[in-house]
């Protein structure tokens, strides 16, 4: 019968592959243990890695639209808060303005046309409010402010009311002049068209396009550049015409909240989609990362009996060698 055996150098050779492939199985199993997750996925799902695919897929449009929708959130709530800044501002000027015809004093007058000149720029500081460095209500045109200055929208509206003889044609005129395609939206106006509305889902959009034209914000206009105008020397009024028309700017600044609370309402329906949106969106990215981790998650107790076998079999080659390192040619004769 013929004997095979290996010589010193083989079997020291064999001994260290044995070590190294043991050592290589206790390092993926204890990084698989670590992570919970399987270091060859592939070999795992047999080389079929479409419905793995199909899902990190799904999970990748559901955090770009969870995303989306919570960009979209931000933007509709800052737009809420500047549309209450200006409402909030009309409110607070439209009592003194509706009474100005009972006031003889002319100082009343004086100080309700400084508080509209104040008033004027706070609203216009709205309009042109930023977030997350996005112009607001530009429209397309995100890195520019949406309306000029109030010297430029005032100093246009005086040219515009030169020559009126009664209340009434100072406000229609202010009106109209906002109301003209060659008024506020080329004068005033610097933003670009409607964005276009946001998607919030694969199949569902959610209108964010308003802009400082909407004709909502020029009817708000109308009224606080009216009050800013009170006592202007281009208003050349009598001092009862004057108190009229700070009457009419009040009655012009009602209807201009109405309209902003109409254009809330809107933006409101848009701040709903999105809040649900993005939490159908969150659930969905949360059933696809549960669903992806049962395909590429190590379960820990057959981990756990896999390295306490490798770990026996690694104790095991090392006291072979060590027996094997101290063997001589009298142990070997015995």
């Amino acid at each position: 019968m013929t004997m095979v055996s290996f010589g010193d150098l083989a079997q020291s050779f064999l001994l260290k592959t044995q070590t190294s492939r043991l050592k290589a199985e206790t390092g993926r199993i204890t990084q698989e243990l670590a992570s919970g997750r399987l270091s060859d996925v592939s070999k795992s799902l047999s080389g079929d890695l479409r419905r793995l695919t199909a899902l990190t897929r799904s999970q990748d449009l559901a955090s770009a639209y969870v995303v989306s929708g919570q960009e979209g959130a931000f933007r509709t709530s800052a737009m809420q808060h500047a549309i209450s800044v200006i409402t909030d501002n009309a409110q607070a000027m439209t009592p003194d303005l509706l009474t100005a015809p009972q006031h003889a004093n002319p100082q009343f007058l004086a100080l309700s046309a400084m508080q509209g000149v104040d008033r004027f720029e706070a609203i216009l500081s709205a309009l042109n409010t930023s977030a997350a460095g996005r112009s607001l209500f530009s429209g397309t045109s995100v890195t520019i402010a949406a309306v000029a200055s109030s010297v430029t929208i005032l100093n246009a509206l005086r040219g515009e009311i030169s020559g009126a003889t009664s209340p009434d044609e100072v406000i229609t005129r202010i009106s109209a002049w906002f109301d003209a395609p060659s008024g506020f939206a080329a004068v005033a106006y610097s933003g670009g068209p409607p964005a276009s509305n946001l998607a919030i889902s694969a199949d569902e959009t959610a209108w964010v396009g308003a802009t400082a034209n909407d004709p909502s914000f020029r009817e708000a206009l109308k009224g606080f550049a009216a009050a800013a105008l009170i006592n202007d020397p281009a208003v050349a009024l009598q001092p009862q015409d004057m108190r009229t028309f700070a009457r009419l700017a009040g009655e012009s600044l009602i209807a201009g909240t109405d309209a902003l609370i109409q254009l809330s309402a809107r933006i409101g329906v848009s701040e709903s989609r999105i809040d649900t949106a993005v939490s159908r969106n969150m659930a969905e990215k949360l059933t696809l990362e549960m669903a992806t981790a049962e395909l590429v998650q190590a379960d820990p107790f057959t981990l756990a009996s896999e390295l306490e076998a490798v770990q026996t079999n690694l104790e095991t080659l090392y006291a072979v060698t060590a027996r094997v390192s101290r063997l001589s040619l009298t142990d070997f004769m015995r």
